[in-house]
């Protein structure tokens, strides 16, 4: 990664492709759903400020590419830059 990725650019990713914060009934989870596909992603509850964990960012990675909300490429230059550059 050229830069560290916090758990705020991680939860900022998700708001910016459509994903809402749900209730939890586990107080360590956040879970994100995507109201059209139905796609539902959880995340540690980990502070704003720190950064996110490589299996985290993995993760999401995976999950996201998968359901074809973004691309390697946009991920990738997330990863690179911290946000989703205009396209």
């Amino acid at each position: 990664m050229s830069q560290t990725i916090t758990n705020q650019q991680l939860r900022q990713l998700l708001s910016n492709l459509g994903f809402e914060k749900q209730d939890s009934v586990e107080p360590k989870c956040l879970v994100f759903e995507h109201p059209e596909s139905h796609a539902r992603l959880l995340l540690p509850s980990n502070r704003d400020d720190q950064a996110a964990r490589s299996a985290d960012v993995l993760s999401l990675r995976t999950h996201l590419l998968h359901r074809g909300h973004l691309t390697e490429e946009a991920f990738d230059s997330f990863v690179e830059h911290g946000q989703l550059r205009a396209s």
